[in-house]
């Protein structure tokens, strides 16, 4: 059944947590510490104009202020753990949700466009919303608190003002949403190509072949324009946006703050007052200016959200076990050659017995290992797959997994070993402490070996050989080995 695709909702559901809770908390404080600020300033001002300023003003400003930088600092790690936790919900549901789709395993094609998401697109998609929201909640609560204090202590126009310019600017966010979204999509389609196109870099230019070398950094370059062109409209779009949002802020605060000192020419107190908050008005209206272009850039990665949603649950493709060349495949046991037709052949012919070692025998192309692949997808739990492409993680490697690149043949997928180098391990000792670790730590029905003897020589072919018998023994071992070739 195939399963209900995650909606960018359900991510951002995932940042949820006390710890965004405690974060909001903090910046509400300090943004009314920040607005206690303002009003400090005003009544101070007011002191000046009579004669009455006192240094217990400036001490009262200065605490108000820096308790509110130090509550800003406080917020900013509750929202780095809501951060953490997002990616890691991601994680543990990209896992459970596609742990049976072993036939992905070698698509070379979905494994480009998805592996990104996993080795740090949606990680930096999670704290970017993470930054954009606590940026933007700062610069909003800050100018709502702030509006109020001009509000009440100079004039009632001062927060329209605000309002009415805040409104402008989301009125041009809605109209022109849809481009910009569309500029970033395009970005973002454009860097996940350059970053795919890197993962074969090792192989093209440390292989020493011309040719080889030619056609990749010709397909690197193309890429290069294409994500370069891609990443220029995107940012004239978001800053185009921003400047207009600048101009209309300041058109709209800077009349109001004319006409309400126009209104009010006799009045020395307020026009004191108006004068002690002019630094803070003009900040404020670099905010409103900030809080546009925050904007933009929360639609630019709610956009990007939508790439992480929709490669949440890759399909494998439909016609993965139409590929196995069923006619030219043979299941050896012992003497005895299982001729098969179907998966469902294969399937009857590998758990007809509890125990004992198949053989899949033939020729290159033919499906050996879609073969293996399938028979997992079937036996889901119940059966042990060990790829030819091994970035499994395993006990004694402490964590240290080799690096994989991508050969020349689009069908094959080379390890470029890196054990020797960080652990001491060849790629043969590697393979054979991989084997004993499987047989010490797992407990199977079937277990399905692809290539188990590629790297090893003939003293640990030996001892590996050794290790499938004793797996044999106890469970139902299904095999592609070099050790008998088919004619």
């Amino acid at each position: 059944m195939k399963r209900r695709p995650i909606t960018r909702f359900e991510l951002a559901g995932y940042l949820l947590s006390p710890s965004l809770f405690v974060m909001v908390v903090l910046m509400v404080v300090e943004a009314m510490l920040a607005a206690a600020t303002t009003w400090l300033v005003i009544n101070a001002g007011r002191r000046v104009a009579v004669g009455e300023f006192l240094v217990t003003d400036l001490v009262w400003i200065l605490t108000a202020q820096s308790t509110s930088y130090v509550v800003g600092v406080i917020s900013w790690i509750f929202a780095e753990r809501a951060g953490y936790r997002g990616f890691g919900k991601f994680m543990l549901r990209f896992a459970r949700e596609n742990r049976d789709k072993v036939t992905l395993l070698n698509e070379k094609p979905t494994r480009e466009q998805v592996e990104p998401f996993l080795t740090g697109e949606t990680f930096q998609c999670f704290f970017n919303v993470m930054y954009e929201l606590e940026f933007a909640l700062k610069l909003f609560l800050g100018l709502v608190f702030n509006a109020l204090v001009l509000g009440a202590e100079i004039d009632p126009s001062l927060p329209f003002a605000y309002v009415g310019a805040f409104g402008t600017l989301l009125l041009m966010q809605w109209v022109l949403q849809k481009p910009i979204a569309g500029a970033y999509l395009e970005n973002q389609r454009m860097n996940n190509r350059i970053t795919a196109q890197g993962y074969t870099a090792w192989d093209n230019i440390f292989s020493g072949n011309s040719y080889n070398l030619r056609l990749w950094l010709a397909g690197f370059k193309t890429r290069l324009r294409e994500g370069l062109l891609a990443q220029i409209r995107a940012i004239v779009a978001r800053e185009g946006m921003s400047a207009m949002s600048g101009i209309v802020s300041l058109a709209i605060v800077f009349a109001t703050i004319t006409m309400v000192a126009m209104r009010n020419v006799g009045d020395t107190a307020l026009l004191v007052g108006l004068a002690t908050t002019l630094p803070r008005q003009i900040e404020m209206t670099y905010e409103l200016h900030l809080l546009a272009t925050g904007w933009n850039d929360f639609i630019a990665i709610w956009t990007r959200f939508g790439g992480v949603a929709a490669n949440m649950s890759p399909e494998p493709d439909a016609d993965f076990d139409e590929r196995i060349k069923y006619d030219r495949l043979v299941l050896r046991e012992g003497d005895h050659a299982n001729v098969v037709s179907s998966l469902g052949d294969a399937l009857r012919v590998v758990l007809a017995r509890p125990t004992g070692r198949i053989n899949v025998r033939g020729g290159n192309g033919t499906g050996k290992s879609s073969l293996l692949a399938s028979l997992k997808t079937e036996l889901k739990k119940r059966a042990y797959y060990w790829p030819t492409t091994d970035r499994l993680a395993f006990q004694f490697t402490g964590g240290v997994v080799p690096v994989d690149v991508e050969g020349d043949d689009e069908d094959e997928v080379v390890v470029e070993e890196s054990m020797d180098q960080k652990l001491g391990f060849s790629s043969g000792e590697r393979q054979l402490k991989s084997l004993q670790e499987i047989v010490e730590s797992t407990d199977a029905e079937v277990y399905l070996l692809d290539e188990w003897d590629a790297n090893l020589d003939a003293a640990n072919k030996a001892k590996a050989d050794a290790l499938v018998d004793e797996l044999a023994a106890r469970a139902r071992v299904v095999e592609i080995s070099h050790r008998d070739q088919a004619a």
